[in-house]
């Protein structure tokens, strides 16, 4: 059932984000001799080890305002709880925040409405929205998911480009927990992206381009020197998908993610999202999985959530 790969989807998405915590911003080249091979502490931001960071955070946010059927102003409220109280944070303080996020919650304490507090100006093309996109891939309906999607992303984030890197990402994470493959799910994602482009006014030779590699059946073949892993959305997305599609379990797909250096934390998320899904929960492996910090509460909340029970 979908509410099943969800669960399995949302736990690969936060130990992923804790796996890559302490690595995050080492470039690529430190990696070279010194391979992450497992979960650690310390590290970037000194954190205890299982910790998760601002991807998770905001991520469920989403869910719990999903769950409430809360629209974008309650989920803004979430958000600002997390930014200004540690609301959903780790360890009850956060540590670590977007640029294009953090100004578009402090637009909102300023009183700018959030139908404009997010940024759309050429330099806010960020991973902002992307983290926090996940929980959409399983609302029953996905059209309604996408949409919704679409309007609480312009809290922080309001060119197209985020949009429809989210879009990308929750349409192949859909088509996945419905059994495709990941060639297939890769391909259903870019027939969902042309789709929408046709129907509204958008140019496709102007959107098209920033995509065009995650439209290439030879993706996965694209070399690692070529894959880039900061925070520019586009970026973001191809090395998390590029780290999927070369991973055969969960965790070679999360270390591949990590072992490319910069947003660590984000990319594996991403990643472990899409392989959590794809290989179930049983394959994360249990050692990384219980040092999440707060372990049991949290898989309280994400069962509540995602309306499901387990046999004691």
């Amino acid at each position: 059932m979908i509410k099943f790969k969800a669960y399995s989807a949302i736990w690969g998405f936060v130990v992923g984000d804790a796996l890559g915590v302490p690595h995050e911003f080492r470039n690529r080249e430190s990696f070279a001799t010194f391979p992450v091979a497992d979960m650690i502490a310390g590290g970037t931001h000194l954190q205890p080890i299982g910790t998760w960071s601002d991807d998770t955070s905001l991520l469920l946010c989403v869910l719990e305002n999903n769950y409430n059927r809360g629209d974008s102003k309650s989920l803004a409220k979430l958000f600002l709880s997390w930014y200004q109280d540690g609301y959903q944070a780790a360890h009850g303080k956060l540590f670590d925040i977007g640029i294009t996020t953090q100004l578009a919650f402090d637009r909102i304490i300023k009183g700018v409405p959030i139908s404009k507090s997010g940024l759309c100006d050429k330099n806010s093309a960020g991973n902002g929205s992307l983290m926090r996109s996940l929980p959409y891939s399983f609302i029953e309906d996905f059209s309604e998911g996408a949409y919704k999607m679409v309007l609480d992303n312009k809290i922080t984030h309001r060119l197209p480009i985020c949009h429809d890197s989210c879009l990308f990402y929750i349409r192949m994470a859909r088509s996945l927990a419905e059994g495709q493959s990941k060639d297939e799910a890769l391909d259903e994602a870019a027939r969902y992206l042309r789709m929408g482009w046709r129907i509204s006014d958008q140019s496709i030779d102007k959107v098209f381009t920033p995509f065009q590699r995650l439209f290439s059946k030879s993706f996965a073949l694209t070399s690692i020197d070529s894959i880039y892993s900061n925070g520019y959305v586009i970026h973001t997305l191809e090395a998390a998908i590029w780290s999927f599609l070369n991973g055969n379990d969960y965790r070679s797909c999360v270390l591949k993610a990590v072992n490319l250096g910069g947003d660590t934390d984000t990319i594996a998320a991403l990643t472990g999202g899409l392989a959590g899904i794809f290989y179930g929960i049983s394959d994360i492996p249990s050692k990384w999985r219980r040092s999440i910090v707060s372990y049991d509460e949290l898989d309280i909340k994400l069962r509540k959530w995602l309306g499901i029970e387990f046999p004691s």
